[in-house]
């Protein structure tokens, strides 16, 4: 008894330091937005924390902070290293697949010194169809945007995976606004990751340009992040954004997408209605039983908060479809179930003894 008391109070001493010590994995810029908002709570508290990313993820952002370690990895090689070897109280992330070989968990000892794993989402589409088996299942807990999404999420974890509807980080205080009318004469044009589906939309960029130029408006092409856009053919003529942090999202009349979750953000934002390519869909594996009965958001979203028209059909088309309001309004409140993301996570952070 008195062994097992002693281990259990060097167990404690050994959480309790750890707790201290953050660790974020952020990929690159275009993944920080995502986080921001919990990485500057523990920023402004005195947290130790460690940011290891392929990049600065900050951007233009400036923090002044002696206990921020940014670590710029340079392969591959040297992040599965050093995340075998991460001592810590919590590790934060929007990647999924923690555990696979490629994006391991730590494995040092004693397993006290190892950090939970915690994943929020960097999209708001559901999280079967488009991600990859066991995307989910070895993460301690997960901070889920949407009731839609914990309930989709079910299946996809074990029991030991807690699961809390936190709402969309990236939209903390954020309600969905009425139209917002200070936007640019342009159209984005924005497939999601996947080669099929972007080089269609590549093949037939002509076709969506003349139809935004009859609009007098200006098309803009803004390939996905993980799109190697040297692999694509886009003439000289066609005007690119390729801003990773996505700050000037609502500053669009109107966008052009396929299955991207951006429509979402956009439509969140704007309130103004999306048309959607009929590509082929980016499909990582097939649903399960459960998962079948689902209402995929990526799926619906095509014909709530916008229409679907062939690449042929865009010749034809006279303007942005006209959209049921009052059913896409609805619709797009469903996907964040909680207006003040920031502090419902941060309570359950303390609830669940993840912080001091």
């Amino acid at each position: 008894m008195i062994f097992h008391n002693i281990t259990t109070i060097i167990h404690f001493a050994i959480r309790t330091k750890n707790a201290n010590k953050i660790i974020f994995f952020i990929e690159d810029l275009s993944h920080f937005r995502f986080v921001e908002k919990i990485f500057q709570y523990f920023a402004k508290n005195n947290y130790e924390i460690t940011v290891l990313s392929f990049e600065n993820p900050f951007g233009s952002r400036v923090y002044n902070n002696e206990k921020i370690n940014l670590i710029i990895l340079k392969n591959d090689l040297e992040k599965i290293k050093i995340l075998k070897n991460l001592k810590g109280g919590i590790f934060i992330t929007t990647t999924p697949s923690i555990g696979s070989a490629i994006f391991p968990k730590s494995q040092i000892r004693p397993k006290e010194d190892r950090p939970k794993y915690l994943y929020f989402f960097h999209s708001l589409v559901s999280p079967n169809e488009m991600y990859i088996k066991n995307s989910f299942k070895d993460f301690d807990y997960i901070f889920s945007p949407s009731n839609i999404i914990s309930e989709q999420l079910k299946p996809l974890v074990g029991s030991k995976v807690k699961i809390f509807t936190t709402g969309y980080l990236l939209f903390d205080e954020i309600k969905p606004r009425d139209e917002f009318t200070n936007f640019d004469s342009k159209v984005l044009i924005a497939p999601t990751w996947g080669e099929d589906g972007v080089n269609e939309i590549v093949s037939n960029l002509d076709k969506l340009t003349d139809f935004i130029n009859k609009q007098s408006l200006i098309p803009v092409f803004r390939p996905h992040p993980m799109t190697d856009i040297s692999k694509l053919k886009i003439g000289s003529d066609v005007i690119l954004d390729l801003e990773k942090d996505l700050i000037n999202l609502e500053d669009y009349k109107y966008l052009i997408t396929d299955f991207s979750g951006i429509a979402l953000e956009f439509f969140y934002l704007a309130k103004r209605p999306v048309i959607f390519l009929d590509v082929s869909k980016k499909i990582k594996r097939k649903l399960n039983k459960k998962e079948k009965e689902f209402n995929l958001i990526e799926n619906d979203m095509r014909t709530i908060i916008g229409d679907v028209f062939t690449l042929n059909e865009i010749t034809n088309l006279e303007s942005f479809p006209d959209i049921n309001f009052e059913t896409a309004e609805k619709f797009i409140q469903n996907i964040n179930s909680n207006l003040n993301s920031l502090n419902k996570t941060i309570e359950i952070l303390k609830v669940e003894g993840l912080t001091l």
